[in-house]
């Protein structure tokens, strides 16, 4: 217990600085808007969303980028069959 107790006081101490510069930016970040005027296509559409609610544009990027992952492996994953390669899971026999 007092091992645990330990491990969390170090982690609010290394963690404090950081919690306290997050806070006294958050105001400024909060209110920082994109200019759009010479914006198009995508680049349009990303902005327009940051600047009109983060919350959602943060949602969105964070499930576009792990579809763009999944793709990224899986066009991989071709081309590795495509050369000959095993690309199956790993089986661990202990």
């Amino acid at each position: 217990m007092k091992r645990l107790v330990v491990i969390i006081f170090n982690f609010c101490l290394l963690t404090m600085p950081a919690l306290v510069w997050a806070a006294a930016e958050k105001a400024e970040a909060l209110e920082k808007k994109l200019n759009l005027a010479n914006l198009t296509g995508v680049n349009y559409f990303f902005a327009k969303w940051y600047n009109e609610n983060m919350w959602l544009y943060a949602i969105i990027v964070t499930v576009l980028m792990g579809v763009m992952g999944m793709l990224i492996a899986l066009v991989t994953d071709i081309f590795l069959k495509m050369i000959g390669m095993e690309v199956s899971k790993i089986e661990h026999h202990e």
